[in-house]
């Protein structure tokens, strides 16, 4: 069983970005241990289809390889190792199923949500596969940006909440409240734009709709400030203890309850 969630949700971005080396299962513990709600990694498939955590599309800016994920084999992949600024030894890039295999407990219930974010296309259906086999639905969360993408989501695993990320970049209110209208349409549970791009009117709006309102990636202090203000319903983060501490600060559930 899930511990009781926070409210807004607090997500993890890229594992643990702030703290720990990003898309690791390094980050996924620190995550864990930080006590968030869930935990963002972004999914791509090697040149032989194994599913593995990278956010680009080249090894460049976290291995050092210049190859794109797609060129390289995971036996290749394995040998490379993730630099890690912060400090700590260079990890490996895991793959999706070793990330969900860090999530549970030694009991097998899972410990935190796993939000899958596909910066790419084309492997929906391996990744829906996996989640199938490791009955993973009732953890998982899915976030596509484009409403083909939401329908292709719901089509093959409507088990699994699509938060519909709505927009990278902030809109004028008439086009914001076309884009709120179709996810509503669209049944989804949650829109999940960028932070900049959501005033009180468009959560106002969302929420009348009957959609909840996730927003990313919100790390200032000053920025964590005023999407909670705003009444958001989920907010992700590079830096999860700053957004813990002002739940905490202002009467939340305990960060620590995990």
């Amino acid at each position: 069983m899930l511990p009781t969630p926070h409210h807004p949700l607090v997500i993890s971005h890229r594992t643990n970005a702030g703290d720990a080396p990003e898309n690791t299962l390094l980050g996924i513990a620190r995550a864990i241990e930080d006590g968030c709600d869930v935990v963002e990694v972004d999914v791509r498939a090697t040149h032989d289809g194994v599913l593995v955590l990278m956010h680009d599309e080249t090894l460049e800016r976290t291995t050092g390889d210049p190859r794109a994920v797609l060129e390289i084999t995971y036996d290749e992949l394995r040998a490379l190792r993730c630099g890690t600024p912060q400090g700590y030894p260079p990890q490996p890039v895991p793959t999706l199923a070793e990330a969900y295999a860090a999530i549970l407990a030694p009991d097998g219930t899972p410990r935190i949500r796993l939000e899958v974010d596909f910066p790419t296309r084309g492997i929906e259906a391996e990744v829906v596969a996996l989640v199938r086999l490791l009955h993973a639905e009732p953890y998982t969360l899915f976030t596509p940006s484009t409403e083909a993408e939401v329908r292709l989501m719901q089509e093959q695993c409507p088990e699994v909440p699509v938060y519909f990320d709505i927009t990278h970049d902030p809109l004028p209110p008439d086009r914001m409240a076309r884009l709120i209208s179709l996810a509503a349409s669209l049944g989804v549970p949650a829109i999940n734009p960028t932070f900049r791009a959501l005033t009180t009117e468009t959560v106002v709006f969302a929420h009348n709709l009957g959609l909840e309102v996730a927003c990313w990636t919100v790390n200032a202090p000053e920025d964590l400030a005023r999407v909670l203000a705003l009444g958001v319903d989920a907010v992700t983060t590079d830096y999860p203890r700053r957004l813990l501490a002002l739940l905490e600060a202002r009467g939340g559930p305990p960060s620590g309850a995990r």
